[in-house]
């Protein structure tokens, strides 16, 4: 069942949902719906090379790869700021992050969704990766891709997703302690 608005401030306010910066509850960010919360993009991106790396071929079915270290290894780091966005090409994939570091307690699980205004410029902020396990804590990052026709600038604390939480019925025997557990 997905949580409404009330019981996402009531998990907020007891302590149970977190995030870091906080969300704020009033009217003035409005960045909570009536069932979901926006996120904010960090100022940090990984921009992945636009054409095929010559030579490099990647097994993801290899027990101890380590994605992250691939992608950090061809990726270029971004920094944005107040006066200087990142222009996002067509068919470039990009990992951000949001700003907000979330807590999620061992009864609610999240999936993070892209923001229609977003998708209709052609903006996908997760590849295929939406879910988020009961008891996740750490930065959500986003597998962005521009399948649209045009060139958008991305910027350091938009809103760039939304969450939408669910209560897990029963809390699951172990909480999520996967390779992404307090990613940074």
């Amino acid at each position: 069942m997905v949580l409404s608005n009330v019981e996402i401030i009531a998990e907020i306010q007891a302590g149970r949902l977190v995030f870091d910066p906080p969300i704020s509850l009033g009217h003035s960010e409005n960045r909570l719906a009536s069932s979901s919360v926006d996120l904010l993009l960090h100022e940090t991106l990984m921009v992945l090379p636009a054409n095929v790396i010559p030579g490099l071929i990647v097994d993801p079915s290899a027990p101890d790869i380590d994605v992250m270290e691939i992608v950090a290894r061809q990726a270029k780091y971004i920094t944005m700021t107040d006066n200087q966005p990142y222009h996002m090409p067509r068919n470039r994939l990009v990992i951000g992050k949001t700003l907000e570091y979330v807590k999620l307690p061992p009864h609610i699980a999240a999936r993070i969704e892209g923001k229609s205004s977003l998708a209709r410029l052609g903006l996908s902020v997760h590849v295929t990766a939406p879910t988020v396990l009961a008891g996740f804590e750490g930065r959500l990052y986003l597998e962005m891709n521009n399948i649209g026709p045009f060139n958008l600038a991305l910027r350091k604390e938009m809103r760039i997703a939304q969450l939408i939480f669910e209560h897990t019925g029963l809390p699951p025997l172990d909480k999520y302690a996967g390779q992404y557990h307090r990613q940074t």
